[in-house]
């Protein structure tokens, strides 16, 4: 015999029995719960709130799981992602970026040199030619 809708739904209710105490106090009217339920689903974390005891500290227990289970495979990504670089590969390119800070730095003194030298090369050049007026 196939569920229906209403049928799921008194069950949904018996499982969340803070549902039924809110309903009576006013809170919401029935109708609203239920469109709820339609468009929510009955594994929304919203109904949480209304679940027996023992229903609340089994979701929450399967929540805790699954974050153990993320904060794994989270860590597990990165041990995969770390076994993968070749550690030849690392130092192979951690001695091209050497090589390339050396040449800036060398690039970068060539600089300062010229900036000092601007003064001293025109005295230097006349002195490097014999003079005419001897």
């Amino acid at each position: 015999m196939v569920k229906t809708d209403i049928e799921s739904f008194k069950e949904f209710v018996h499982k969340h029995p803070d549902l039924i105490k809110e309903v009576k106090k006013n809170k919401r009217p029935w109708k609203e719960v239920y469109q709820d339920w339609i468009v929510l689903g009955e594994e929304h974390e919203s109904w949480n709130q209304y679940a027996k005891d023992k229903d609340k500290e089994e979701k929450q227990d399967d929540r805790s799981k699954s974050d153990k289970t993320r904060t794994e495979l989270t860590v597990g990504d990165i041990v995969a992602g770390l076994s993968k670089i070749q550690i030849n590969d690392v130092q192979k390119y951690l001695s091209q970026f050497g090589s390339l800070m050396d040449a800036v730095q060398e690039l970068l003194q060539q600089f300062n040199n010229q900036s000092d030298r601007p003064n001293q090369l025109p005295e230097k050049r006349m002195n490097d030619y014999p003079s005419y007026r001897d």
